[in-house]
This record gives structure tokens, C-alpha cells and sequence, in this order.
């Protein structure tokens, strides 16, 4: 499988528009969601660390081309398209399920950490999914933030930390 490195991952953001606050806010997602996928690995499971690191850090690369376009709420579909375009398949696959339209499609491990590391990141800042989704009901109009109740967003984390038997406060720890 072809990867990109940190740094060109950065670059292809850059290339399709991504302000700093989109890249330091992919920054932040990427590192949860290293932290999240090293302890599953540590727990047995089998899954690719750097996938879904890079994932996470290009899950937003659609973004601002879709808000300049008035249809933010496609840039899932548009950060596969995008990865697609650029090699990278299996990072769109995953990129694209980190919509919240996409709570009750998540299959894979890699799909609900990525999911779920976005959830807790509020722009730069770690915060607690409740607070992450007070701040996108706030912040978004598109109706698929209001459709997606946050009971679905507890189960999943509920269902990675049960897994891990540990609390999601670790996440805090994990930027530290």
C-alpha cells in the first residue's frame, strides 16, 4: 500500500486549499488517532497504525473547496475523490467516513478511529465529544449535523474505551 509521508500529506493540503487552522486541526485528529490505533495494536488487533494516521490527517483535505462551493457537507465524498486522484485509495476510503452522516456505516476499527478522533478535536484544542458536539450544531448548518443524534457518537466511543478498558480521558494525555 502507497502512503504519503507526514510532510507530503501536509503539501497535498496545502494544494487544495487547507487553511492553518484545517491543517493544525488535521494535526491534532492524526495524532488521537495514532495514540487510539498504537494502543489497539497493543491489544492484539491488527490494523495499519499509519493508514490510519494519515487518514486522519487528510480527512479535511476537501474541505474549503466544498465550503468555497456551498456544499460542505460532501467533503468526505471529496477527500476520497481527491486521495483517489492522488494514489492514495485506501487513505479516501477511510477519509471519507469521518462525516457524522456516516455514524451508523462505520464498520472497521480504522473507520471509528478516525470517526471518533475528529469528534474530539475542536479546531486545535482536545475536548469532550459532548463539547465537540455542541460546537458543531453551533458551528454547522448542514442538516446531516442535526440528523446524526449524539447518542450514536457515545456508542462509538463507548465502544473503542471498552475495548481499550480505558477511559476516554487518555485521549488528553495523548497530545501531552
Amino acid at each position: 500500500m502507497n502512503l504519503p509521508t507526514k510532510e507530503e500529506c501536509i503539501e497535498l493540503l496545502r494544494e487544495h486549499c487547507a487553511t492553518e487552522n484545517v491543517i493544525e486541526h488535521s494535526i491534532m485528529v492524526s495524532k488521537i488517532a495514532r495514540h487510539i490505533a498504537e494502543k489497539f495494536v497493543k491489544k492484539g488487533i491488527k490494523l495499519n497504525v499509519e493508514l490510519v494516521e494519515k487518514a486522519a490527517l487528510l480527512h479535511d483535505i476537501g474541505k474549503i473547496k466544498c465550503i468555497k462551493n456551498n456544499n460542505e457537507k460532501r467533503h468526505g465524498k471529496k477527500a476520497e475523490e481527491i486521495l483517489k486522484n492522488a494514489g492514495y485509495p485506501e487513505l479516501g476510503k477511510l477519509a471519507k467516513m469521518h462525516m457524522l452522516s456516516r455514524v451508523d456505516e462505520l464498520k472497521t476499527w480504522e473507520e471509528k478511529i478516525v470517526f471518533y478522533a475528529d469528534k474530539r478535536i475542536s479546531r486545535r484544542k482536545v475536548v469532550s465529544l459532548k463539547k465537540r458536539y455542541s460546537d458543531m450544531e453551533k458551528r454547522y448548518t448542514v442538516p446531516e449535523h442535526k440528523k446524526t443524534p449524539f447518542e450514536k457518537l457515545l456508542k462509538v466511543e463507548r465502544e473503542i474505551f471498552d475495548f481499550l478498558m480505558e477511559s476516554p480521558e487518555i485521549i488528553e494525555m495523548a497530545i501531552l
